[in-house]
């Protein structure tokens, strides 16, 4: 029993990394808030970092837990004015790779 409760939390997991419907809204700053609304909370710090190489686009790195002692979750946002608001606005720490 207690390996299908995990399935069925992985899931949900899984679900959330896909979009809902057609938005303007990068998909994956979607899922992240979808997460928060679920329950799930930033960890700081925030990751911005580099995707492939010091020249390419940057990520963010969020790192989400549901509860104290669940695995946490990783989710990657590509940088861009609705993440880089809500990361400032939300006054979340930020640490910025090379």
């Amino acid at each position: 029993m207690l390996f299908a409760t995990s399935l069925a939390r992985e899931d949900r997991w899984e679900t959330l990394q896909q979009p809902s419907h057609p938005s303007q809204t990068e998909p994956h700053f979607r899922s992240l808030l979808a997460a928060i609304d679920m329950g799930w909370r930033i960890e700081e710090p925030v990751y911005l970092r580099p995707r492939w190489s010091d020249a390419g686009p940057r990520v963010y790195h969020f790192i989400l837990r549901r509860a104290l002692l669940a695995a946490p979750r990783m989710l990657s946002v590509p940088e861009g004015p609705d993440v880089d608001d809500f990361v400032r606005d939300e006054s979340l720490r930020l640490v910025v790779g090379h």
